[in-house]
């Protein structure tokens, strides 16, 4: 699980665990939140190692994969994601386009480029990719360049999909919308008015996403893939 230590990354990584799975968790600078979450997964049972990188760095990518290398992974879970900052698309320079699509679309390709080759000769392997509710809208004019990024995860979900299917390895994407976790919190806006344009008048919460994404990244998916399933209370 990449970015275990975000709200929805933990609610997922404990959701696999509590169903018996071992759990690698990558985190980037948040060391402490991520031992006190491999602290939980063991007490459930099950092991967990965690490791570093700073998805911005190409070096610190490639140590990863080494490091991950050495691991029968039989689900992927591209979790992590960032924001950057908020600017206008006209005022976006090319440092800040590049990371967000380091983080959100290039890492989760080089993932699973990495491991889909021992997914598919041990006949399963499950990728789960998390894209976003922008990537449906485009993004407001201050985010378009993490709505793009998440938009090209979806196409590379695609032909991940086609090219494992006959092998069991499926890859699908989840779509969140406007989940309660520290990512709105550290974005303010006003919530009321964005919640009120959700058919279901509430945000949801990571354990609505986890659930599905478990099902979708476990032995429970046996049929779906190349799919996009969107959990946003009805936008």
């Amino acid at each position: 699980v990449t970015g275990g230590t975000s709200d929805i990354g933990r609610e997922i990584a404990l959701t696999f665990a509590k169903n018996g799975w071992n759990i690698l968790i990558h985190y980037n600078s948040n060391k402490k939140k991520a031992e006190e979450v491999s602290k939980v997964i063991k007490n459930l049972g099950c092991v967990c190692s965690i490791f570093k990188a700073d998805f911005t760095s190409e070096k610190q990518i490639k140590l990863l994969i080494d490091e991950i290398e050495g691991f029968q992974i039989d689900s992927l879970i591209n979790n992590a994601g960032t924001y950057i900052e908020g600017r206008h698309y006209r005022e976006l320079g090319l440092e800040i386009i590049n990371k967000t699509f380091m983080v959100n679309t290039f890492v989760p390709l080089l993932l699973s480029a990495a491991l889909i080759d021992k997914m598919k000769r041990k006949g399963f392997g499950r990728i789960v990719n998390i894209s976003s509710v922008a990537a449906k809208y485009g993004g407001s004019s201050y985010s378009v360049h993490y709505g793009a990024s998440k938009r090209a995860l979806e196409g590379i979900t695609k032909s991940l999909a086609k090219d494992g299917a006959e092998y069991n390895v499926l890859v699908n994407t989840v779509r969140p919308g406007v989940i309660d976790t520290d990512f709105h919190r550290k974005f303010p806006k006003d919530m009321d008015k964005r919640i009120a344009m959700i058919p279901a008048k509430k945000m949801g919460t990571s354990l609505d996403i986890a659930e599905i994404v478990y099902y979708l990244g476990s032995e429970k998916n046996n049929y779906i893939t190349n799919e996009i399933i969107t959990v946003a209370g009805g936008e």
